[in-house]
């Protein structure tokens, strides 16, 4: 099995190298007021390059960090004052029943606000599919999450047809990206089956794409570890779902108590090795949903600050193209904003710190950790300078221990924004990550052409068949914690 590996790894990467050059070609008003944003990192819609197939060793884009908001924001409470590059569109009263409540009827004010708030903000849309209408349910009767027969298939596929139908053609190219199904492997959301689920996607990516050809179709997400949502998205693909998709969706909750954000990697560890035993390593894979979870889950301002902070670092160095954060306002699950109060949590500052070291830099290598579960993370800076992002996991937090940087780090920033000057010798590194900064890097990056464009696409396949080539060898994983969500 290694043999194998190593020498498709061997051919993918010789067959890169030999390409030739190519050329480069619910709620009462709607309340927009902007904010002065707390990190200064901006990409508009109009002008921002497509971050869907992205690699963690291109410059970090704004996309990564994404959002959910709910509708509060259309009674008085403001735009976010952290920058994110997209918003879902999940919890925001536009299901397929909230839109579509009776047959051939169809309510767009509230799809249109938020298509026009985040038109205005310069962030971009993925809508998620699910809760079927009871009047269109095979089940309508069944017990589910939103309303009854939601988590059960249509009796027609022609409603369904219908739906996406006008969705398209409703939005008019303002959503290029569209999940599935949200959380399809959780009866309360699902229990119509894979068969069913296949034939969904089928006809909505032929529909949507009929309509808008450049639009993007992720699977349905899966949830609750690394076994579970694994296991979820291999039964979709064997039943035939990757030849209508354009990438891979799950959900990057954790099942530890209180969470850890090392957890994710296995999460994303296992629909790695689902995506290229399957044929779909060169799809993007996105985290669309994930926090700590409930506010039970994790308690403490400075527990809550590592959580984000770590959680966005582990998974672009695994290969996560886009994060979704849930939620700016939620007041239970991964709350960054107390809209009671228009306080901006710790949690919430930390967000803005952590995006403001990522964003733009280069991941010289894939996090590392030592015996002593102490995580690296090395960097160049957007700019040029030398980075190295640094916490130990296993600290209980405000506990500390001494580390010692490299010489050529001068100062290093924590994730309250302040700044320390470096003397050399030994420094105190905890829970919390902290960014060491250093010289500016020798070379200024070149401008890639088309064929360097080509090679980094394909060195997402190469990276992750080296994963599997790392975990061939090294032991078992450790049993997967049971399921929360």
């Amino acid at each position: 099995m290694r043999t194998r590996i190593f020498a498709l790894i061997t051919s993918l990467s010789l067959g890169v190298l030999a390409l030739p050059p190519t050329s480069q070609a619910q709620s009462k008003g709607n309340n927009q007021t902007q904010t002065r944003r707390v990190s200064t990192t901006r990409a508009s819609a109009a002008g921002a390059i497509d971050s869907s197939a992205a690699s963690p060793t291109d410059g970090v884009p704004l996309a990564l960090f994404s959002m959910h908001i709910q509708s509060e924001l259309f009674s008085g409470m403001p735009w976010p004052s952290v920058s994110f590059g997209s918003v879902r569109l999940w919890d925001t009263y536009t299901t397929w029943n909230d839109l579509n409540p009776s047959p051939g009827h169809f309510n767009w004010p509230a799809l249109d606000r938020w298509l026009d708030a985040a038109q205005q903000h310069g962030v971009d849309v993925i809508y998620t599919f699910g809760a079927t209408p009871t009047w269109a349910s095979s089940n309508p009767t069944g017990k589910c999450d939103y309303n009854p027969g939601a988590c059960y298939p249509p009796a027609n596929m022609q409603d369904w047809d219908n739906f996406v139908r006008a969705m398209a053609t409703h939005t008019a190219g303002r959503i290029k990206y569209w999940e599935m199904w949200n959380e399809a492997n959780q009866h309360e959301y699902w229990s119509g089956g894979i068969p069913a689920l296949v034939t969904m996607t089928q006809h909505a990516s032929a529909i949507i794409k009929s309509i808008a050809p450049n639009a993007m179709i992720f699977t349905p997400s899966g949830v609750g570890g690394a076994v579970d949502t694994s296991t979820f998205l291999d039964k979709f693909l064997a039943a035939g779902g990757g030849a209508f998709v354009d990438g891979v969706a799950f959900h990057g909750y954790v099942n530890s108590i209180p969470a850890i954000s090392e957890d994710v990697n296995r999460i994303v560890d296992h629909v790695q090795n689902v995506m290229v035993a399957r044929g779909q390593s060169s799809k993007p894979l996105w985290d669309t949903e994930g926090s700590w979870g409930p506010s039970e889950h994790l308690s403490g301002d400075d527990a809550r600050m590592a959580f984000v902070a770590r959680h966005y670092i582990l998974q672009w160095s695994k290969g996560v193209q886009r994060f979704y954060w849930y939620a700016w306002n939620d007041k239970s699950y991964g709350t960054l904003f107390k809209s009671s109060t228009g306080t901006l949590e710790k949690a919430g500052m930390a967000y803005a710190q952590v995006e403001s070291w990522l964003v733009g830099a280069n991941l010289t290598a894939p996090c590392s950790a030592s015996r002593e579960s102490t995580w690296t993370c090395d960097l160049t800076l957007a700019g040029g300078p030398s980075g190295e992002i640094v916490w130990n996991a296993v600290v209980n937090i405000p506990a500390t221990i001494p580390f010692t940087p490299a010489s050529n780090f001068t100062q290093c920033t924590d994730l309250d924004g302040k700044v320390t000057q470096l003397s050399g010798g030994p420094i105190q590194i905890g829970g919390k990550p902290i960014l060491l900064i250093g010289s500016r890097a020798r070379h200024a990056p070149t401008k890639k052409s088309a064929r360097n464009t080509v090679v980094d696409s394909a060195g997402i396949i190469i990276r992750r068949l080296f994963l599997l080539a790392s975990q061939a060898m090294s032991s078992p994983p450790l049993p997967s914690r049971p399921s929360l969500y």
